[in-house]
């Protein structure tokens, strides 16, 4: 029992649930602490943290409280040994008894079940690779996992076609990339990303290196609630159509209605330079961040105004570096990290209007599409966002989603509705870059 209480004295001390994840470790391996682990699970699905010791201990009265100086690797293999002693008992006394009848019978019930015992529970999981052929299950058991969510397993994007691409943000190895030129709008849809997730009860960190705390803010309530984003720059009394009105307006009440229900919310964490007495993080310092807010997803705006911790001189370099870190710090953290680059210039101004960046033009380094898992490329026609995916570790890869984007207020539908095939622009079709609205908002 000592040991379960001072791995859950770990946890709770935590700010995820990393400790469990990341050594196979499920409810079930805890025989004498269930309620308790049951309770941090649930609380922790629930409302995307860790409960507080205060709420635990309101809970669980008679549990005890430890000072943990024993490692966690330590307390994992004892809590793995004492399960595993419970689960081969029975194992070995069955065996015992089929050996008495039949010995080649006892020899291929014991195989079949230390396989499934080792599985079940991985003492030095894939340190000494893993069998995708013995292991086929594993995979029938993912397969039927996304048949229950219908693909989409990690955080939604907000765009039905992305998420049939892309299959959401992904937990574990996730670095996704959104590039563009200069104003065409890389700050706002990487804003867009994270509102979405915001909705759907997952917390978010945001590093913004060039905007105030304000201006994102602003931002976010356009993109949340479709207040006009000139209006509330302007301090204009009307701020846009009123969603789901016949030609109604949001006034000035209608935003301080809407700013006092969101400020009895929380998890949307935007830090700047200011955080780092006016200077640019490097990555440890957003992952400690990241860690201390418990973050879902992290938005990294923008690569350039990171610092590269290595210290190398060399831009492409330093850009390489921060990019690979980042990538690490999403293994670590086991969460999607968005990072907005910006585009080379020279690789595309004298390129055709509207035609989306490639991987090459990445910020002058071509180290940061090595690192990513996904590369979304933006450009503007028309009024048209034009999303190119150019990179898809993980699935389908050169394809384009157009959405028309109303900037002001925050809206983003998809092009076509009726027959997403057609989502592209005819061959031949000549292309014009969108020439106002984008710069008046801060691009």
């Amino acid at each position: 029992m000592m040991i379960e209480q001072s791995i859950i004295c770990k946890l709770l001390d935590a700010p995820d649930l990393e400790i469990l994840h990341s050594n196979s470790i499920t409810a079930e391996m805890f025989l004498t602490c269930k309620e308790e682990i049951t309770f941090i699970l649930d609380h922790y699905s629930q409302y995307r943290q860790m409960p507080d010791k205060l709420t635990f201990l309101s809970k669980f009265k008679d549990f005890q409280m430890l000072d943990v100086t024993e490692s966690t690797d330590y307390l994992i293999m004892k809590l793995k040994e004492a399960y595993i002693y419970t689960k081969l008992v029975p194992v070995i006394q069955t065996t015992a008894d089929l050996v008495r009848e039949d010995s080649l019978k006892a020899i291929e019930y014991i195989k079949e079940e230390l396989e499934n015992l080792t599985r079940e529970v991985p003492v030095n999981a894939n340190k000494d690779g893993y069998d995708i052929i013995t292991n086929a299950k594993d995979r029938l058991a993912e397969y039927k996992k996304r048949c229950e969510v219908k693909g989409l397993i990690g955080i939604p994007t907000g765009i039905p076609k992305l998420d049939e691409l892309t299959n959401g943000w992904l937990w574990g190895e996730e670095l996704v990339v959104i590039t563009g030129r200069t104003n065409v709008g890389k700050s706002w849809i990487g804003e867009y990303f994270p509102t979405i997730a915001w909705n759907m009860g997952y917390k978010i960190l945001f590093y913004s290196g060039e905007m105030s705390r304000e201006m994102i803010g602003f931002r976010f309530d356009t993109l949340n609630k479709h207040f006009s984003n000139a209006g509330l720059l302007n301090g204009a009394g009307t701020l846009g159509k009123k969603p789901e009105t016949d030609g109604g307006s949001y006034l000035e009440e209608d935003y301080e209605n809407y700013i006092s229900q969101l400020s009895q919310k929380s998890g949307f964490i935007v830090v700047t330079p200011d955080d780092f007495s006016g200077r640019k993080p490097n990555v440890d310092e957003v992952e400690a961040l990241a860690k201390k807010h418990g973050a879902d997803m992290i938005i990294i705006d923008q690569l350039s105004l990171m610092s590269d911790k290595r210290k190398a001189d060399i831009p492409r370099i330093a850009y390489n570096n921060i990019s690979e870190d980042l990538f690490l710090m999403s293994k670590r953290l086991k969460k999607p990290v968005l990072l907005l680059a910006q585009a080379n210039r020279e690789a595309v101004k004298n390129r055709k209007k509207g035609q989306s960046p490639e991987l090459h033009d990445l910020a002058e380094s071509d180290g940061v599409g090595q690192n990513a898992t996904r590369v979304l490329s933006l450009s503007v026609i028309d009024g048209t966002l034009k999303i190119s995916i150019k990179k898809n570790r993980y699935g389908i890869n050169n394809k384009e989603i157009l959405m028309v984007w109303d900037i002001n207020t925050g809206y983003l539908d998809p092009l076509i509705k009726d027959n997403p095939q057609e989502e592209t622009e005819p061959d031949g079709k000549e292309e014009k870059e969108e020439s106002g609205g984008t710069k008046d908002y801060g691009f």
